[in-house]
């Protein structure tokens, strides 16, 4: 080795390395990438189901016309995944009130037999708008009362439709699998509110500012191979309701002005709402389109916040769990309580809750004792578990699950597969009012659950997350155990004690 550097060494050495970033310029020698591969495949697809034409709207019972016009377009959004590992599984977002048991079925069928994609790799979720369009067999007592044969017709055709587009979307988004990185993190928004207020005559739809509530807003952020944010799935525990039952326009409600912010923010990017366990707790106050606006930008800015923050990475491992857990009715009213209610002027719902009552037991010869409400569980590698719960969950159950299966990296979704009814937990059973119980006149069920309803869809949840976690240990597991064993054997050999 030389001992000082000597112009012709210098000419040398300068020399050989201008050469050898001209050949890797010119790709004659490849580099080492050192940038880790993305763990995961993601597509994206949107479709756009506002219906056509004027059809019948649902959420609430006042209203006695259907549709006219749009406020805001309705969207169903799709995330399609592939783990590094294997396995896929499809994320669709709807700005409709929910998805009916047969409705969820039909997509779900069809999505299998063209796709092979089965049932717990296929969630369906709702954003619980009141200013979306009435789908077959969901909440029939709140537009079937006054809609006439051909309005009836266009709800079916619509329908049809909608199940149709949901299907085409899932089939592109996964034809759009790309290398993507997943990340998630937790902000926060305030403005959802408990709406079970105590009074002398019981518990009314009111605000509770004392209330339980749940202002987490779970993000997951997908980034395609060039860093770039492909889409953003957020979460909030809010009815969709700041808008009423006057407004006859389509719209999507806080969550659709959250979604249109987000993506007028990220040009390119698809954002998508999922309803949480917000089924006693409305937006506060209420009433306006500029409210509604408003908190759909205040959502809008708790993702934002997340996003520019530090995100945790998800790992290229997808698992997938489902099951559904029979939920028990109380006792049945009987034959001439039915009848009683059937003959009351004063409600016309009662009314025909009660005569379709009498037709099921004229039919099966008895009540339903129990109605089966799906479960489903992901785990997004080894850091996120999203619960998929169906109906309209109370916020006492992400609260729960969260202090019970801890709150860092897990989602407690509602709405999801299948809006069937209000799913109390056993405090606002035993308390009453429209979640408790009063609802069930709309959903066309015998009456309240039984006590241990909670209890029931509890465990149920925890079989499904501890499915898709043990999963994750397995093979650590395995190894750990065949490593015990060579240890022993070794320790057997020199006659060492085991410690």
């Amino acid at each position: 080795m030389p001992s000082r550097l000597t112009r012709r060494l210098f000419i040398a050495i300068t020399g050989l390395g201008a050469g050898l970033n001209l050949a890797r310029q010119l790709g004659c020698i490849k580099t080492r990438n050192t940038e880790p591969r993305p763990a995961w495949k993601a597509g994206v697809a949107r479709v756009r189901i506002t219906p056509e034409k004027s059809v019948w709207m649902t959420g609430y019972a006042s209203r006695k016309k259907p549709s006219e016009g749009t406020l805001q377009d309705l969207y169903a959004r799709v995330l399609a995944l592939e783990a590094a590992s294997g396995g896929r599984a499809v994320l669709v977002t709807t700005d409709i009130l929910g998805f009916p048991a047969p409705v969820a079925a039909e997509v779900a069928d069809r999505c299998r037999k063209r796709y092979g994609l089965e049932r717990d790799r296929l969630m369906l979720t709702s954003s619980h708008t009141h200013g979306g369009p009435a789908v077959r067999g969901l909440v029939r007592a709140i537009s079937s009362l006054y809609m006439t044969a051909e309005q009836e017709r266009d709800v079916e055709d619509y329908t049809r439709r909608f199940a149709a587009e949901v299907t085409a979307a899932v089939g592109q988004a996964l034809a759009d699998l790309r290398p993507a990185r997943l990340s998630f993190g937790l902000g926060a928004a305030p403005f959802a509110v408990n709406r079970r207020k105590k009074t002398d005559k019981g518990y009314v739809i009111d605000a509770n500012p004392d209330g339980p509530v749940d202002h987490d807003v779970p993000v997951l952020r997908v980034d395609g191979e060039d860093g770039r944010l492909r889409a953003v799935v957020f979460l909030y525990a809010c009815h969709n309701t700041t808008l009423g039952g006057d407004i006859y326009q389509f719209h999507g409600d806080y969550a659709g002005f959250a979604e249109a912010a987000l993506e007028e923010r990220h040009s390119g990017a698809t954002a998508m709402f999922i309803m949480g366990c917000g089924g006693d707790c409305n937006p506060h106050p209420r009433g306006t389109v500029e409210l509604a606006r408003q908190y759909g930008q205040s959502l809008a800015d708790a993702v934002d916040k997340v996003l520019a923050g530090s995100l945790r990475p998800a790992q290229g491992r997808l698992r997938a769990a489902w099951g559904a857990a029979a939920l028990p009715f109380g006792p049945p009213p009987t034959r001439e309580d039915l009848k009683t209610e059937a003959e009351d002027p004063k409600n016309p719902f009662k009314q025909l809750h009660a005569r379709r009552l009498l037709e099921a037991l004229d039919r099966d010869g008895r009540l339903p004792e129990s109605y089966p409400c799906p479960v489903q569980a992901w785990r997004l590698g080894d850091e996120l578990t999203i619960v998929a719960l169906s109906g309209e969950v109370v916020v006492d159950y992400s609260l729960r699950l969260k202090k019970e299966l801890g709150p860092e990296g897990l989602w407690v979704a509602a709405y999801c597969n299948d809006v069937f009814a209000y799913v109390p937990s056993r405090r606002v059973l035993e308390e009453g009012g429209y979640e408790g119980g009063g609802a069930m006149v709309y959903y066309g069920h015998p009456g309240p659950f039984a006590p241990e309803v909670e209890e029931t869809l509890i465990r149920k949840v925890r079989e499904l997350a501890a499915r898709v976690q043990e999963e994750r240990h397995f093979g650590f597991r395995r190894l750990r155990a065949a490593g015990a064993l060579r240890r022993r054997k070794a320790c057997a050999a020199c006659g060492s004690p085991i410690t």
